[in-house]
């Protein structure tokens, strides 16, 4: 019995669908699941470009560990927070009025400043007191 070649991403778009699921086991080490010929294209992808470019970081797993445990902690699927990125713009209207926020490398900038924190700002605009994640929709009440 011949060797079979080695399985590129090209090679594996051209599989027959009968083929998917020996290749599934061959990578995973485990049975196929019941999926589409196209989900199975897709997990077989990610375990070829796993294997030729490493897998997640370790920090990306142990987000998906921190998840997992506060999930199962839980019971409850809990948002994660969210990690705001440079250049991204925060929008509030408040009164009837809109406010925008940019999110920078070392802060915000809100109405031409230069702000700390999202909390400053929320006591800017509402002349009270809030949490800023809060105000910007970032985070939920709780109840």
């Amino acid at each position: 019995m011949g060797r079979r070649p080695y399985l590129t991403l090209g090679r594996l778009a051209e599989l027959p669908p009968g083929e998917l699921k020996p290749e599934w086991v061959r990578h995973y080490d485990a049975p196929a699941p019941n999926l589409s010929p196209e989900l199975l294209r897709l997990g077989i992808s990610y375990k070829l470009q796993e294997r030729r470019l490493g897998g997640i970081s370790r920090s990306t797993r142990l987000l998906l560990l921190q998840v997992k445990a506060r999930t199962r902690e839980s019971g409850v699927k809990k948002p994660m927070p969210r990690k705001l990125t440079p250049g991204t713009r925060l929008v509030r209207d408040w009164h009837g009025t809109g406010h925008t926020v940019i999110v920078l490398d070392d802060g915000f900038e809100f109405d031409g400043k230069r702000w700390g924190s999202l909390t400053a700002i929320a006591k800017a605009i509402t002349g009270t007191h809030w949490n800023g994640n809060r105000f910007f929709g970032l985070t939920e009440h709780k109840k």
